[in-house]
């Protein structure tokens, strides 16, 4: 071989080759897809099923405490899960998965195994909310970032699958614990969730990972990531997001004792949380599904359009038949747009590789709405004296306006209304 030969296969080795891009299939794609379904059935489904504890601690173990009290301790798991995306979407960018995903599962598993012990108010915020919060969230940031990594065209899909397990698990773990509650009582109940959850989770840990490599912090131009700051679309697309997180979740908090007031028995209402993630896991996949044909942002404006709406109508709706229905219509559309606010990131982000930054920035901004958004809805029942009428407006009128952000960030991207966005 030449000087010449030698010199220039050299200079190709130094050439990282170019990342094809991701694969949108095969076996390898689809086994993150069900890593991230068992992963979103433990931790997102019990933090949807929140509202099966808040009932319970009102009813037993901390009826001694408002309604706003109690749900300080979803909000907190709420807030920390989507504030921990300033630290945890950058280790993903430059460590990859398993950094996270192992410690996060143990902490995960022994928050539930602390909550089992758990008698008084601060011990549930330090069990409950803190280190059940910082597990989800240890999880929940590879497992959204990595599905992006390995689905573009299909990523609707994807993501819908895997948030769907969200869903699934809303549906499962309220009846699960609610039955636990009557057979074995509150402590073992929780120790047996624990166990269950860890047996879930440790699959994941093998199954979620990264299709490209971790990037290193100096690879990552400082102009590029002042540039997010910068990208209109993306703020105002943010924005929106947090007016819509802070009323989205008080339904979940709240349905059991809005029902339990108009005459329904408390085991039936308590099933409501069930009922409507019932309706989320519909919305989830096929909000996906029809994403990938007709536009991520067209579907997520209109999903978010007709929660709001549906919200409203709550003031009418007393009867068991109509409460059930808000409940399967409610979680069919918050369902929907939940499962694409990440997909709408992902497709306004030219470089995946920092992802895992932008999806933080985001969460992390729509953690003050996480934070307060229950709380502030249990404040509004106790100022009226126990109606719902304030609690239904704020969070009602606070998901429109959130509406309205998101379809003016999409019309920075396209104003033709019939295009595919």
């Amino acid at each position: 071989m030449s000087a010449r030969e030698k010199e220039n296969t050299s200079e190709e080795a130094l050439v990282a080759p170019a990342d094809p891009g991701p694969p949108d299939g095969g076996l390898r794609a689809w086994l993150v897809v069900v890593g991230g379904f068992l992963t979103y059935f433990v931790t997102f489904g019990l933090l949807n099923s929140f509202g099966t504890f808040q009932a319970y601690y009102g009813e037993h173990i901390l009826r001694d405490r408002s309604e706003s009290e109690i749900s300080w301790i979803g909000s907190i798991q709420l807030f920390l899960l989507f504030i921990g995306g300033l630290f945890f979407g950058p280790v993903f960018d430059t460590k990859g998965a398993k950094v996270l995903f192992v410690p996060g599962t143990i902490f995960f598993a022994l928050s539930l195994m602390f909550v089992s012990l758990c008698r008084e108010y601060y011990q549930f915020i330090l069990a409950q909310s803190l280190l059940f919060g910082i597990g989800d969230a240890m999880l929940f940031y590879p497992t959204i970032s990595a599905i992006s990594h390995w689905f573009n065209r299909r990523r609707g899909l994807a993501l819908g699958i895997v948030v769907a397990g969200s869903s699934l698990g809303g549906i499962a773990w309220p009846l699960i614990l609610n039955r636990l509650f009557d057979a074995v009582g509150f402590p073992w109940a929780l120790r047996i969730i624990g166990f269950m959850s860890l047996g879930l989770l440790a699959p994941a840990c093998l199954l979620v990972v990264p299709r490209l490599p971790p990037t290193k912090a100096s690879e990552v131009p400082r102009s590029e990531l002042v540039a997010i700051f910068k990208d209109a679309r993306f703020i105002i697309f943010v924005v929106g997001m947090l007016f819509v997180i802070w009323g989205m979740f008080i339904p979940f908090y709240y349905v059991p004792l809005y029902a339990m007031q108009h005459g329904i028995d408390a085991a039936f209402a308590n099933d409501l949380i069930a009922i409507l993630n019932a309706g989320s896991l519909v919305g989830r996949i096929a909000s996906g599904a029809l994403a990938d044909k007709i536009g991520r942002f067209n579907v997520a404006i209109l999903c978010s359009l007709l929660s709001g709406v549906v919200l409203l109508c709550l003031h009418v709706m007393r009867t068991k038949a109509a409460i059930v229905a808000f409940a399967v219509l409610y979680g069919l559309f918050s369902g929907g747009l939940i499962s694409l606010q990440s997909a709408c990131v992902a497709q306004i982000t030219e470089n995946l590789q920092i992802i895992g930054i932008k999806i933080g920035v985001m969460m992390a901004v729509c953690s003050a709405g996480a934070l307060t958004g229950s709380p502030i809805g249990g404040a509004l029942v106790s100022a009226d004296g126990g109606k719902y009428s304030g609690l239904i407006d704020f969070a009602g009128v606070i998901l429109l306006a959130g509406t309205a952000l998101l379809t003016i960030s999409r019309g920075t991207i396209n104003r033709k209304l019939l295009q595919v966005v």
